[in-house]
């Protein structure tokens, strides 16, 4: 989405940063006026409503003993529920599209398309809705099966910011990050170059190699169950559908996308015929 954004190179970081201190702070909060209402905790987990998967409505109900206060606080979270929904869909059909527009998905080249006047991938929108809507009907089926599916989420996750924090590390560690002073006109495509927006130095690695190493423990405890000796339905199958997933991502590039997919499509405009170099 960051293509969408004027000067993305400085309005996308510093709209990350923001959003996570001002988010942090606001659940931080959040957090702290839930422990201080929650006496009984024992009690809540037990209640009714909470047996239906909602334990924070009877939360809510202890705090203000009222329905039409815990009705009212519920509505609240369910417009946040579905204007997250919302953003969720746009950033998930915006990356669909993009790895479409690579050659990357099967019938990359319906995907990929771009609604003249709007300028909205439907048809990734469409892709998007379509799996999102067959996933949440396999929990009226199973519990079990989607939470192995929606497993896959963190490991998947975390993976990538682990592969690419790395490659980056290995680049901050080797020179491979060049500054803007020291190119021309005449500098070969495809090389790394510093943004506006970084933190050079010995922090900058610091910083870099502190995110690698939190990935890599989250990763590895995310394949861990949640209780000590679990049965079949408390089992963690995060690992297995990783592995699968691995798997299938490995035979479909061998089979069929190495035939198209050759790494991502840089568009540039008919009047910059200058190298192109990607700006982190």
């Amino acid at each position: 989405m960051a293509e969408e954004v004027q000067n993305a190179s400085v309005n996308v970081p510093w709209s990350m940063l923001v959003t996570t201190l001002f988010n942090g702070a606001i659940g931080f909060g959040m957090v702290l006026a839930v422990l201080f209402v929650t006496i009984d905790i024992t009690a809540v987990l037990e209640s009714p409503v909470s047996a239906l998967g909602f334990p924070y409505i009877q939360i809510f109900y202890d705090s203000v003993g009222s329905t039409g206060g815990a009705t009212g606080m519920t509505v609240i979270l369910l417009i946040m529920t579905v204007c997250g929904t919302i953003s969720a869909l746009a950033t998930s059909s915006r990356l669909i599209w993009a790895f479409a527009r690579d050659r990357g998905l099967p019938f990359w080249r319906h995907v990929s398309k771009v609604q003249m006047g709007s300028s909205i991938p439907v048809y990734a929108v469409v892709v998007a809705s379509i799996t999102a809507c067959v996933i949440g009907l396999i929990n009226i089926g199973s519990t079990v099966a989607f939470n192995i599916v929606i497993s896959l989420s963190v490991t998947s996750l975390y993976a990538s910011y682990i592969i690419t924090e790395s490659f980056f590390l290995y680049r901050r560690c080797t020179g491979g990050i060049r500054s803007r002073n020291s190119l021309d006109d005449t500098t070969e495509p495809g090389v790394l170059v510093w943004g506006p927006f970084h933190l050079p130095g010995f922090f900058g690695i610091a910083v870099n190699l502190f995110a690698v190493c939190f990935g890599i423990i989250v990763f590895v405890f995310s394949f861990f169950p949640v209780s000590y000796r679990p049965g079949a339905d408390g089992m963690n199958y995060s690992v297995v559908m990783t592995a699968a997933v691995v798997v299938f991502s490995l035979l479909y590039y061998v089979v069929w996308a190495r035939k198209e997919f050759k790494g991502p499509i840089v568009e540039v405009t008919a009047y910059d015929a200058r190298p192109q170099r990607t700006v982190v």
